[in-house]
C-alpha cells in the first residue's frame, strides 16, 4: 500500500506540472492571452518595486534628508534648516559635505513677520566668513532698524559647492514656508557644482535628465540604495581630508570659452533660472536676483589656453613677446610693455593670459573702462570655470526683463567702491567670495532694492546706515582670511609652500591667535568672541571689549548674555544710564530674572532713581532664579535703598526679618545697628 501511494504523489505532481504547461502553452497560442501575460511579466518588477516603496514610506524608512526640522524652542514649534541636506547631492565618501547653518524660524507665522529667503551657494552662505559676516544677517540688521514695526526673518539658505539644480530641487518646500521676498545669487557653481557638467558629480549635461534624476532620487528606494553605496566607500571617506572643496569638486579642469559644454551649461543654467522664477510667479512671491561679481583685477586666469590654429613659430613669438612686456611692466615702462603685449594679444586673441595682461597694463596707464573689458574677458576666457562669464549675468538680466522682476546690478556697485572701477583685493579675499567690506556692500544693495520696490511700509526716516559692516571684528576677519590662508596659496591658485606661521594678522595680532585656537581647537565662535573681550578688558580697552560681545548678540539675538556682558562694561566705568539701559535689554530676552533685576536696581540706586531701584531690587528678592546668598544681598540692598529713602521703619522691619531667619548673614546686623542710631540721632 505504500508502494502505491508514493505512485499516486508522483502522480499527482507530474499531473500538477502537466496542468501549468498546459495553461502556458494555451496562454501562447491564444494571441490575446499571450499580450496580457507578456504585460504582466513587464509588470511584475515594477509591483515589486511599489510595494518596497509602499512599506519603506509606512515605517518611516530610507526618507531623503530634509531640509526642514521641525523643533521646540522655548515650548514654541519652530523650523530648524538641516544642515546636512547637502547629503542630497553629494557622496559623503568623495567630499567633505557642505553644511547649511541650522538656522531656526517659526512654524506659526506671526501678522507682522516678514519672511526673507536667500537662495545661493557659497557666497550666500559668506564663505569663507561664518555667523556674522554673510551679507542675509547684515541685511536683517538694517532691515529691523529700518523698519521697527516687522519682525523680519531672513533665512540663509547658502551652500557651498551646488548650483541651480540644487536651487531648482529645493524650491518647492522653500515655497511651502511662506515667504515674503525671495534673494537670489547664483551662477558661480554651474560648471563644478552639484550635477554641473564639469563636476565630480556630474550626471551628464542632460539638464532634463537631471531634474528628472533629482525627482526620483526622492524616492525610499533610490534612498536605500545610495545608502548601501555611500556605506561600502565609508571606509575611504577621510582618505582626502587634506584636499580642499575646490579641488574635490573638479572633474574637468578645462571648459574652452563657446565650447559645446560651455553652451550646454549656460543653456541649463537659463531653464533652471526659468524653472526657479516661474514657479516663484506661480506662488506670488516677490523675487529679487543679483548679477555675479568676481575678483578681475587681482587674480590672473586660473588656466590659460593659445588657439590650438597657432604654428610652432607663433607660439614661441607670443610667449616671448609676454616676456618682454613683463620685464617692461616690471620696470613700470608701462607705454613700452603696452607694444609687447598688443603683439601677444594680436597673435592670439582667445588666450585670457593675453587679455588680462592688456588689462593690467591699461590699467596702469588709467585706462579704466578699456582694462575692465579686458580684465572679464580674461577671466571669462579662464578655462577653469570657478568664476562666472559675463554670459551668465547677460541670463540673469534676460530673466528679470522676462518675469518683470527686480535686479541688483552687484558688479556695478562693487565697481563703484573700487578704484578705477576694477575689482579686486579691495573687496574680494580669493577669487570670488567678498571680504567683510564686501559682504556689506551686497546688503545694503538689496536693502536699497528692497525699499524701491515698495516693499514694507513705515521706514524709520531717521535711520542711515553705517559705512562699514556692523559688528565685525578684527577676529572675524582673521576667521575667515585664515581659513582660505592654505587654499589661495595651493592649486588652482598659484602653488607656494606657506604654513599658518606666515599668516599675516589683520588688526590685532591676539585676535589672529583666538582664531587659530578657534579654528583648530574649539570651534565655539561665542567663546573665541568671548575671550578677546577678556583680552580687551585687561588693558581698560572697553569699546573693542563691546563689539566682541556684540558681534555675539547680533548673531545669538536671543540670548541676553552678551548684553549683560556690555552692560557690565559701562557698570566697570561707572556710566550708569548706559550700564541700566543694556540690563533693561537683557530683561527683554529673560524676562524676570533676579540678577538682571538686582543689577537694574544698583544701577538706577547709582542715578538716584530710588523709586524705580526699590521698585526693581524688591522684584528680585522675589525672583525664583536668586540663591540663598543672591536673595539675601538682594534683601540687604533693598534695606540700605529704603532708608535711603526715609522709610526707616519698613527697611528696619525688613532687617530684623532677616535676622530672625537668616541669623548668620552679619552685613543686616550692622545695618540694622547704623539705622538705629541714626534714628537716635
Amino acid at each position: 500500500m505504500y508502494r502505491y501511494s508514493g505512485f499516486l504523489n508522483r502522480l499527482c505532481i507530474r499531473n500538477w506540472i502537466t496542468g501549468i504547461l498546459q495553461i502556458i502553452t494555451s496562454i501562447f497560442m491564444n494571441e490575446r492571452k499571450t499580450k496580457v501575460f507578456k504585460f504582466l511579466l513587464v509588470l511584475f518588477p515594477f509591483t515589486i518595486l511599489l510595494f518596497v516603496e509602499i512599506v519603506l514610506r509606512i515605517f518611516g524608512l530610507f526618507q531623503e534628508e530634509p531640509l526642514f526640522l521641525e523643533k521646540l524652542q522655548y515650548g514654541e514649534k519652530v523650523y530648524q534648516l538641516n544642515p546636512y541636506v547637502a547629503k542630497r547631492y553629494f557622496d559623503p565618501a568623495k567630499i567633505t559635505i557642505p553644511t547649511l547653518y541650522p538656522e531656526i524660524f517659526t512654524k506659526s507665522k506671526s501678522d507682522n513677520t516678514y519672511r526673507i529667503f536667500c537662495l545661493g551657494g557659497s557666497t550666500m552662505a559668506g564663505f569663507p566668513f561664518d555667523y556674522q559676516v554673510p551679507f542675509p544677517l547684515q541685511l536683517k540688521y538694517l532691515l529691523r532698524a529700518a523698519y521697527p514695526n516687522y519682525h523680519f526673518e531672513v533665512i540663509n539658505f547658502g551652500l557651498s559647492a551646488i548650483n541651480s539644480f540644487s536651487v531648482v530641487d529645493l524650491l518647492p518646500e522653500i515655497l511651502d514656508k511662506q515667504p515674503d521676498l525671495i534673494l537670489i545669487y547664483m551662477g558661480h557653481n554651474e560648471f563644478y557644482g552639484a550635477y554641473g557638467s564639469a563636476s565630480t558629480f556630474s550626471l551628464g549635461q542632460n539638464g532634463g535628465w537631471i531634474r528628472f534624476y533629482l525627482t526620483f532620487q526622492k524616492s525610499r528606494i533610490v534612498q536605500l540604495i545610495k545608502k548601501m553605496l555611500f556605506r561600502l566607500k565609508k571606509e575611504n571617506a577621510n582618505n582626502q581630508k587634506e584636499i580642499n572643496l575646490m579641488e574635490q569638486v573638479i572633474a574637468d579642469k578645462s571648459v574652452i570659452y563657446h565650447s559645446q559644454k560651455y553652451i550646454k551649461t549656460l543653456k541649463n543654467f537659463k531653464d533652471n533660472l526659468q524653472i526657479i522664477l516661474k514657479q516663484c510667479e506661480t506662488r506670488n512671491v516677490p523675487v529679487i536676483i543679483s548679477n555675479l561679481v568676481s575678483n578681475v583685477k587681482d587674480l590672473e586666469p586660473f588656466s590659460s589656453h593659445f588657439s590650438d590654429k597657432l604654428s610652432p613659430n607663433q607660439i614661441i613669438e607670443l610667449k616671448n613677446s609676454l616676456a618682454r612686456g613683463d620685464s617692461l611692466y616690471k620696470q613700470k615702462l608701462y607705454r613700452e610693455s603696452l607694444t609687447w603685449y598688443k603683439r601677444a594679444y594680436s597673435i592670439d586673441t582667445t588666450a585670457a593670459i593675453n587679455w588680462y595682461k592688456m588689462g593690467m597694463v591699461l590699467s596702469a596707464l588709467d585706462g579704466g573702462v578699456e582694462s575692465w573689458r579686458f580684465f572679464t574677458g580674461a577671466k571669462d576666457r579662464d578655462a577653469i570655470r570657478f568664476r562666472a562669464s559675463e554670459d551668465l549675468n547677460s541670463i540673469i538680466a534676460e530673466a528679470t526683463k522676462e518675469f518683470l522682476i527686480s535686479q541688483v546690478d552687484m558688479v556695478e556697485k562693487f565697481r563703484n567702491q573700487s578704484e578705477k572701477g576694477l575689482v579686486g583685493s579691495n573687496l574680494i579675499c580669493d577669487h570670488l567670495h567678498p571680504n567683510p567690506e564686501g559682504y556689506y556692500l551686497m546688503a545694503g544693495a538689496f536693502f536699497e532694492k528692497i525699499n524701491e520696490r515698495h516693499l514694507l511700509e513705515k521706514r524709520n526716516a531717521s535711520f542711515v546706515p553705517e559705512l562699514y559692516p556692523y559688528h565685525v571684528t578684527d577676529l572675524d576677519w582673521n576667521i575667515g582670511l585664515m581659513k582660505i590662508f592654505k587654499m589661495v596659496n595651493r592649486w588652482p591658485f598659484p602653488e607656494k609652500k606657506i604654513d599658518y606661521e606666515d599668516y599675516p594678522p589683520y588688526g590685532d595680532p591676539k585676535a589672529a591667535t583666538v582664531a587659530f585656537d578657534y579654528l583648530f581647537g574649539h570651534q565655539n565662535w561665542g567663546k573665541a568672541h568671548y575671550e578677546m573681550a577678556d583680552f580687551y578688558l585687561t588693558n581698560y580697552r572697553f569699546e573693542k571689549a563691546r563689539e566682541e560681545y556684540w558681534a555675539v548678540e547680533m548673531y545669538f539675538d536671543t540670548d541676553p548674555d552678551p548684553l549683560v556682558q556690555i552692560a557690565r562694561t559701562y557698570k566697570s566705568q561707572e556710566k550708569w544710564d548706559l550700564c541700566e539701559m543694556y540690563y533693561k535689554k537683557a530683561l527683554s530676552l529673560k524676562t524676570g530674572s533676579g540678577m538682571i533685576l538686582y543689577q537694574i536696581g544698583i544701577a538706577q540706586w547709582k542715578q538716584k532713581k530710588l523709586s524705580d531701584a526699590i521698585q526693581n531690587m524688591q522684584k528680585a528678592t522675589f525672583a525664583p532664579d536668586l540663591n540663598l546668598d543672591q536673595r539675601l544681598n538682594a534683601k540687604y540692598y533693598l534695606a540700605g535703598f529704603l532708608a535711603e529713602d526715609g522709610q526707616f521703619d519698613n527697611a528696619t522691619t525688613l532687617l530684623k526679618e532677616m535676622i530672625r531667619l537668616y541669623p548668620k548673614f552679619r552685613p543686616a546686623y550692622q545695618l540694622l545697628h547704623q539705622l538705629e542710631q541714626e534714628k537716635q540721632n
